[in-house]
């Protein structure tokens, strides 16, 4: 359990965040109007106190997104699950929309460096999770995924089928 390692995964592949991805989120966003209850009561029942009080803070659509990653047939364990679950947390940080998330994620591809405000901390999401989740006393797998959950998973620093499990859930 856990799928911690110091080694590097082989080949450089990167997690799948295509333009099909992001439109096919973009949309269901929209649409989604929240997590089914019995399924959100399965997903509460594996967090810790801190961590369902970090996951309700999320909006709607990052919840369902959550629960979606958290059911991935690819994932081994409970552990793997939370750690998918929680990996966008970072993004409540942030406290935009729908259609602001769209602004700061076309405009991180123009001015990667350039955003200021809660554009910068969606773009930061990911380092900003990573830090909540260490407060609320969540598993190293789970603060690890939510901090490097964007990057190549060559640059992983967790074993390579447990970084590339838990890409697929995302």
């Amino acid at each position: 359990m856990g799928g911690l390692s110091g080694r590097s995964s082989p080949g450089g592949a990167q997690p799948v965040i295509t333009g099909a991805h992001l439109v096919r989120r973009f949309f269901q966003s929209i649409v989604d109007r929240g997590p089914d209850p019995a399924e959100e009561a399965w997903l509460l029942g594996l967090l810790t106190g801190a961590e369902a009080e970090l996951y309700r803070q999320m909006s709607a659509a990052d919840r369902s997104h959550a629960l979606r990653s958290a059911r991935c047939p690819a994932l081994a364990d409970d552990a793997q699950r939370m750690a998918a679950a929680l990996h966008d947390v970072g993004k409540i940080q942030a406290g935009l929309g729908t259609r602001a998330r769209v602004g700061a994620t076309l405009m991180g591809k123009v001015y990667p460096r350039g955003l200021r405000g809660r554009w910068a901390d969606y773009q930061d999401h990911p380092r900003l999770g990573a830090a909540m989740l260490r407060e609320a006393g969540s598993t190293k797998l789970t603060v690890v995924w939510a901090a490097e959950h964007h990057l190549p998973l060559a640059k992983s620093s967790l074993l390579p089928e447990v970084a590339a499990a838990l890409a697929a859930a995302d």
